[in-house]
């Protein structure tokens, strides 16, 4: 049984690696750490 990984634009920070705050400045995005990306592990059941 094969697993793939694929990466996408983190859904969070659409693959800018940070969030703007509702009251000013940016944080790093706690969905993908700053990477920008995310990795989904597709494995077959």
């Amino acid at each position: 049984m094969a697993q793939t990984a694929t990466t996408t634009d983190c859904v969070y920070c659409g693959g800018h690696g940070y969030v703007q705050l509702l009251l000013g400045g940016s944080e790093t995005c706690y969905g993908c750490q700053g990477t920008g990306s995310e990795t989904e592990d597709d494995d077959e059941h």
